[in-house]
């Protein structure tokens, strides 16, 4: 199943969210600097990775969309 440009759009506002708070996370541990949120760190680099490379994926599939649409 083939998702709309909007959902797409939606899912890529998430996407965005989700990195902009693991971020800002991984700021904050990042200054405490204890062994615990040292691996918490390493987690929410592992997320923003992983939500980068899922935004690219929703970049690519919002162009693919937007295309179709305007060949019709």
């Amino acid at each position: 199943m083939s998702l709309s440009a909007p959902d797409l759009v939606s899912q890529r506002s998430m996407l965005v969210i989700l990195i902009a708070a693991c971020s800002t996370a991984r700021t904050a541990f990042e200054a405490a600097d204890n062994a615990i949120d040292a691996e918490l760190c390493a987690d929410l680099n592992r997320m923003i990775e992983r939500s980068q490379a899922e935004l690219e994926k929703l970049n690519r599939a919002i162009d693919e969309s937007s295309r179709k649409a305007g060949e019709r």
